[in-house]
């Protein structure tokens, strides 16, 4: 047997299977003639466009008696006779008047009408006509039989009735739609044809929409688990009677079908949770709060809970159910928010007062989500009222660590008997808020000068109300400490006090070194004077000594903040009010020994310098520190009065004495001592003539013009002080008298000697000398 043949019979099986299936049998109606084959009536699924071949041998396995019985070759002479059907032949969409027999593949032909007039028309093929019922006969034959053409079978649902389905969820409470689907389809759908399963099928429900939109009925069909279209959401599918529709698309060989009607859905019982007794509106809960004073949002919902909420299963616990508060206080609309919410946009946080409390559960497979009434609460801070007691008489030590200073007034300051505070031992310093009521500052560019604002600051210092403020400082000082509450204890309320804070002692060490003269100004830096602590200090340094020309010489170096240009004119203007020569009149002029010390004793004792006194205080420059540059001066063995002063560092040769005297208004003056050598320069320095004298010789015309001088150099650098430089004239004249002279060179006729020495200063160069002979 060919493929094709077996392909054909295979067809013809199926289409004998289909009609079995469905009973597609009319009653029994049996033609036979002298073909000897005995035909029947019977229905035959013929899909559009099936081959001539094949719809003749689907024919032959739907019509001809015991066809499934014959052998191959009997069933091929049936197929190849092929048959014939009855209907109304078709010229374009217009058929004819009568029907004609025409064979099942089609192009039969016949006229209609006479002559001209006549119209021939065309039998269409049987696979692409029209559903129906037909005669039909073998080609050759007269015996017939009714056909009844299907492009598909009909299906069917058949359902069940009074039966309900049960919604089925997950264990968070969420629907389990694949499992709800299955239910429905298992529950409800009592056989299909042809046989279906769940998967086969689409289950929906008629959804009402949560929030409606202009235009929209807010009625759709969904999903069981619901969904969203037409920017309308929709809920899954929930208790009550809903509207169902249940969708085949057909297949091949089926067509298809859908059903709608109503089923009865039931759910999953109330939540096991309820107020508890005695709950009434308004009644007190405690916060709950950290040690930092934020609100402990998880033990606070857990205090909620267990105040107002209980459990009717024992296997479910109320720690599993979500705290919330309405954010609209009111009660108005809704607008539940978890208690730590700090979104931008809601304005009103959960706190102590009337709160309206909210409880959500999502539910799980057993339980609905939980619906209770909200509730009132009052939350009330319920720790104990805490209280601040201060000792009279106190006093402490100035550091420069802040800290150092506020662990000191935790331990020295604070009454803790007489305090209503948790046990010191379970406090530290960064429990309490302590402040000094400061005077804030100036920047740095005013020299730090007070600006004359009081307010609370930080014992450390810092910005308040965009004023700066500096660290708590030596003096008496008005101190306030505040408990800063924790979880157990309330904020105490500010408590006000005195503090005597005493001035450190300091330590100053002179690191004794040598330098060259013209080193002094970029050498002489932080690390000449040292101070422990290393906090910031004002150092006054007096140089005082014999310099390489045997002379005595004093000098004195300012801090560079008392130079500033803007503290300088404060101290002018004060000296100048009160009728006293300036300091940078004193500094550009210079002065002596003795009136430098009745100066500062004139300052000091003064009482028409009131108002320089109160600057100083102002700016922290400490009187102390004033009597300390004056005793320092009385130091110096055999400094006399006469002595001039110079302000900046040594710029001579010679061997310095060095006191460093510090000023800062939170410690005791310190005062070190050490030694600096200002060496002079030898190598590289030189003496050279500013003239040559050609072979010796100058007339007495050209001697009366002629530098016999020398220029002393550094390095090739002649720009350097040559007060140091001097000379010695010596010879005889022509008339054989002796000359000498160490000012004026010699100018009449005779013969001489000319030395060039350095002397003191801070370069020393080897002499220099040269014989010359003066002639008429």
């Amino acid at each position: 047997m060919t493929g094709k043949k077996l392909q054909r019979v295979l067809a013809c099986l199926l289409a004998v299977l289909l009609l079995s299936q469905v009973g597609a049998f009319s009653p029994a109606v049996f033609a036979a003639d002298s073909s000897g084959y005995t035909l029947h009536d019977g229905t035959a699924v013929i899909p559009a466009g099936t081959s001539a071949g094949d719809v003749n041998r689907i024919l032959a396995a739907a019509l001809v008696e015991g066809f499934d019985q014959m052998t191959a070759e009997e069933q091929d002479a049936i197929v190849n006779k092929g048959f014939e059907y009855q209907c109304h032949f078709m010229k374009g969409s217009a058929p004819s008047l009568k029907s004609y027999w025409g064979s099942v593949a089609g192009g039969t032909t016949k006229k209609e009408g006479l002559g001209k007039l006549s119209v021939e028309y065309t039998c269409p093929a049987l696979a692409d006509n029209k559903d129906g019922d037909y005669k039909v006969r073998l080609a050759g034959t007269t015996a017939e039989v009714t056909l009844t053409k299907a492009e598909k079978l009909s299906s069917s649902i058949t359902l069940k009735e009074g039966v309900s389905v049960k919604l089925p969820y997950n264990e968070d409470g969420t629907l389990n739609a694949d499992a709800l689907r299955a239910a429905i389809f298992a529950q409800v759908v009592e056989n299909t044809t042809p046989e279906l399963m769940v998967s086969n099928v689409t289950i929906e429900y008629y959804a009402t929409a949560e929030s409606g939109s202009l235009g929209s009925t807010g009625k759709e069909w969904m999903p069981l688990e619901g969904g969203t279209k037409d920017w309308l959401t929709y809920p899954a599918i929930g208790e009550g009677t809903q509207e169902v529709r249940i969708t085949w698309g057909g297949s091949k060989d089926y067509a298809a079908w859908q059903w709608k009607g109503n089923v009865a859905v039931t759910g999953r019982a109330d939540a096991p949770f309820r107020l508890k007794e005695g709950v009434t509106e308004g009644m007190t809960v405690a916060m709950v709060y950290n040690r930092d004073q934020s609100i402990n949002y998880e033990a606070t919902a857990q205090a909620l809970r267990e105040a107002l909420l209980e459990s009717t299963d024992p296997n479910i616990s109320i720690d599993d159910v979500t705290v919330q508060y309405n954010a609209d206080i009111t009660g108005i609309t809704k607008n539940y928010k978890p208690l730590d919410c700090n979104e931008t946009l809601v304005l009103v946080k959960f706190g102590l007062g009337n709160q309206i409390i909210h409880f959500a559960w999502n539910g799980n497979a057993n339980y609905k989500p939980l619906k209770l009434d909200d509730v009132k609460v009052n939350m009330d801070d319920h720790r104990i009222a805490s209280a601040v007691v201060l000792k009279s008489g106190a006093s402490i030590t100035y550091n420069m660590d802040a800290n150092v200073m506020l662990q000191a007034i935790f331990e020295n300051l604070i009454d803790w008997d007489a305090s209503t505070l948790p046990e010191k031992g379970t406090l530290s310093v960064a429990d309490f808020t302590i402040e000094y009521y400061g005077e804030n500052v100036l920047g740095e560019e005013d020299g730090g000068i007070s600006g004359g604002v009081l307010n609370w600051a930080p014992v450390a210092g810092g910005t308040v109300k965009t004023l700066k403020y500096p660290q708590m400082g030596a003096g008496e000082q008005r101190i306030r400490v505040t408990f800063n509450g924790d979880e157990a204890y309330r904020p105490s309320t500010p408590i006000e006090g005195n503090l005597t804070v005493n001035k450190a002692k300091v330590s100053v060490k002179v690191h004794s070194t040598s330098i060259y003269a013209d080193e002094a100004k970029d050498k002489l830096g932080e690390g000449f004077v040292t101070t422990d602590p290393a906090d910031k200090f004002d150092i006054y340094t007096i140089y005082g000594g014999m310099t390489s020309d045997v002379t005595t010489s004093v000098f004195v170096q300012l801090p560079e903040r008392i130079t500033n240009n803007k503290l300088l004119k404060l101290i002018d203007d004060t000296l100048s009010a009160a009728g006293k020569p300036t300091l940078s009149d004193i500094m550009q002029k210079g002065t002596t020994v003795g009136e430098l010390k009745e100066y500062l004793n004139d300052l000091l004792n003064s009482d028409a310098l009131t108002a320089l006194g109160g600057l100083l205080s102002k700016v922290g420059i400490d009187l102390d520190t004033l009597r300390q540059i004056s005793d320092t001066l009385n130091k110096f063995p055999g400094l006399l009065d006469n002595v001039r002063v110079a302000f900046g560092t040594p710029d001579q040769a010679g061997i310095y004495t060095v006191y460093a005297i510090t000023n800062n208004k939170n410690y005791e003056t310190g005062v070190g001592t050490g030694m600096l050598l200002v060496k002079k320069h030898y190598s590289g320095v030189k003496l050279q003539w500013n003239q040559t004298i050609p072979n010796g010789k100058l007339t007495a015309e050209e001697a009366t013009n002629f530098d016999f001088k020398a220029t002393l150099s550094y390095n090739g650098n002649s720009d350097i002080s040559q007060d140091n430089v001097h000379y010695l004239y010596s010879g005889f004249t022509s008339k054989w008298r002796p000359y000498s002279s160490t000012t004026t060179p010699p100018t009449e006729p005779g013969r001489y000697v000319v030395t060039v020495v350095t002397l003191g200063g801070n370069y020393q160069a080897a002499p220099i000398t040269r014989a010359f002979q003066i002639t008429k």
